[in-house]
């Protein structure tokens, strides 16, 4: 049965200068968007694995090279890419934690343990690691399939590891497939980083939405029948564009929670999905106790 360790061979590694990341993090909305990150920013993926715990970190530090797994919705490790650990340095952790990157992470795609200031309060000084991604396997990212980490040790010994490949898929896998309108919630700064996928079928549907401001559960609910569709509201929401109410216009939303109460046909004309839009708010009572008034 073919290996991982058998691809790295035929790549010209020996596994026993590689270490295995396995970046199954227990942060749901970090584990729902860490493939899309690999994918689309691997500016923010390089920060965020620039930096481990103690354990992680006396492994990497005695590896040539470190091969990248992320969890997608199946449930399996999928090849992020492999890694040359160019450098690693111990520094303060203020310096490593003034790059913005990390709070772009812990803000916007729910990577708390990246958060500068519970870092720098945590400790004083921790290693940095310089990982540079490869030509190694390169027309594999994304389609490698092994079992995930099923323990608190999420860095091991590549010689050490004997799980098999699963799979190898004909296309990378780096984006969960859309979710059906009754389950499509996302938060605000998920809107503005939705994979291609998700973005598409919010611009195909129009409907009644709803969106909670997380830092108190105000309400308000809206519809989407123009340009764009659910896509245009809510970029428009996020963005502050005109068109926001006054009461949600003055809320951050970084805070917001979006979702679909209701879809509507296509070809609803504007006057009735808003008078649609009307019972939504005296069902929710979104006037009086909410962000409607």
């Amino acid at each position: 049965m073919l290996g991982f360790n058998d691809l790295l061979t035929h790549s010209g590694l020996d596994s026993r200068k590689v270490a295995l990341i396995f970046h199954t993090t227990r942060l749901a909305k970090l584990r729902r968007m860490l493939p899309w990150i690999v994918a689309e920013r691997p500016d923010l993926f390089d920060a965020y694995q620039s930096v481990h715990n103690a354990v992680a970190t006396s492994t990497l530090r005695k590896r040539a090279y470190a091969a990248s797994f992320v969890r997608v919705e199946s449930g399996h490790a999928v090849l992020a890419g492999v890694y040359r650990v160019e450098n690693f340095a111990e520094k303060t952790t203020r310096l490593i934690y003034a790059d913005s990157r990390f709070g772009e992470l812990a803000r916007d795609f729910g990577a708390t343990d990246t958060d500068p200031a519970v870092n720098i309060a945590r400790a004083d000084r921790q290693v940095q690691f310089d990982l540079r991604l490869t030509d190694h396997l390169r027309d594999l990212r994304g389609r490698i399939h092994i079992p995930a980490a099923t323990t608190q040790t999420y860095v091991r010994l590549a010689e050490n590891y004997h799980g098999p490949i699963q799979e190898i898929s004909a296309q990378p896998v780096w984006a969960a497939a859309a979710p059906g309108w009754r389950d499509f919630v996302v938060s605000g700064p998920e809107v503005r980083s939705l994979p291609a996928p998700w973005l598409a079928r919010l611009r195909e549907w129009r409907g009644i939405y709803l969106i909670v401001d997380e830092s108190d559960g105000l309400r308000y609910v809206g519809s989407a029948y123009g340009e764009g569709n659910l896509l245009g509201r809510w970029a428009a929401h996020v963005a502050r564009d005109a068109g926001v109410t006054k009461h949600l216009g003055q809320r951050n939303p970084a805070q917001f929670r979006f979702s679909i109460l209701e879809r509507v046909s296509p070809d609803m004309p504007a006057d009735e999905v808003i008078a649609l839009e009307h019972t939504w708010m005296n069902r929710l009572h979104t006037r009086q106790f909410g962000l409607n008034a």
